[in-house]
């Protein structure tokens, strides 16, 4: 027996209760319309097969016009089985419809479901560079959520915000946030083994998916690179870095925390090639420049107009708001 069969069959299992009250409901709308037809169909209130599967619906639901009635006794025996069991196997389906409903928004508030995003970008752990991040995210119109332990379920709730709660290390959570689908895992945790722990189980899942992580220590890099994070961000080294130029140079200090929030007014981006080009080919709104050309690892600072660019350079493009 074919796998996708037995699976099939496994799933129909777990629902027999609810595939079980579907056939009764079905069996009722047939089996009463044929019977209300063949005892009623020389009522001149019943014209064909189509009267009597309306009289069956408006039974059901206990609607009533009462513009189509029984006149025999064949007919009145099949009003009562109708109303017996189509009224109550209907009854049914609605209180399981509302409790399915009730579950799922239960689910949803304390983090318990299934995210059903695709092409999402997944944030584990929830920190103050977690809120940087969903603040930047939405400045870009990204689809996110967020997954961790001790999350803050109540302030999520009230902003709105999609998470899942659970253990980011585990394959069983991350599958509940749909890694699989996902486009991005940023790891903003301030325990790097944690780091690591996360973006293994994340790439055993998806091998695709682009890895952001932060580092608290610089002996760390290694590692996580060994795990395959795509971009490691080493917070110390860059504060530190920054702290230095802030008493020498703090123009320059404005202009990196400028650049790299969404709120500020000077904006940087980059633009893939595509193919071989020439860059004056390349099209720019008016208030874009060409600050640098990524290429092998290299940034080129000089370049000119005439320049040839190659498929797989990269643009780092400034903008004013």
């Amino acid at each position: 027996m074919p796998i996708w069969l037995i699976i099939k069959l496994k799933a129909l299992n777990r629902h027999r209760a609810k595939v079980t009250i579907l056939c009764m409901l079905f069996f009722v709308l047939i089996f009463g319309s044929i019977a209300f037809y063949y005892f009623e169909r020389d009522n001149e209130e019943v014209e064909d097969i189509w009267d009597a599967a309306y009289w069956v619906m408006v039974t059901i639901t206990t609607v009533g016009f009462g513009d189509i009635t029984p006149k025999t006794a064949g007919g009145r025996i099949t009003f009562a089985f109708v109303a017996l069991g189509g009224i109550g196997t209907l009854a049914y389906i609605i209180e399981e419809a509302v409790s399915i409903s009730a579950k799922r928004q239960l689910e949803k508030m304390f983090g318990l479901g299934v995210a059903k995003m695709k092409n999402h970008t997944i944030i584990a752990g929830w920190n103050t560079k977690t809120e940087e991040a969903i603040n930047e995210l939405k400045s870009i119109g990204e689809e996110f959520l967020v997954v961790g332990i001790d999350l803050d379920q109540a302030l999520l709730n009230s902003a709105g915000i999609v998470f899942i709660a659970g253990d980011p290390t585990k394959s069983g959570t991350l599958n509940r946030c749909n890694i699989k689908y996902a486009k991005t895992l940023l790891i903003p945790l301030e325990n790097d083994s944690e780091t690591i722990m996360v973006a293994l189980a994340a790439r055993k899942i998806n091998r695709d998916i682009t890895i952001v992580a932060t580092c608290d220590l610089q002996e760390h890099v290694e590692m996580m690179r060994g795990a395959r994070v795509n971009h490691i961000i080493s917070h110390t080294e860059l504060g530190g870095r920054l702290l230095v130029h802030a008493v020498n140079e703090p123009v320059i200090v404005d202009f990196i925390m400028n650049v790299s929030t969404s709120a500020g007014g000077i904006k940087l981006r980059q633009k893939e090639v595509s193919a071989e080009t020439k860059f004056s080919d390349i099209s720019l709104m008016k208030n874009e420049k060409v600050i640098a050309i990524y290429r092998g690892e290299i940034f080129l600072l000089d370049f000119t107009v005439d320049m040839m660019l190659e498929k797989g350079d990269r643009l780092v493009i400034i903008s004013t708001r």
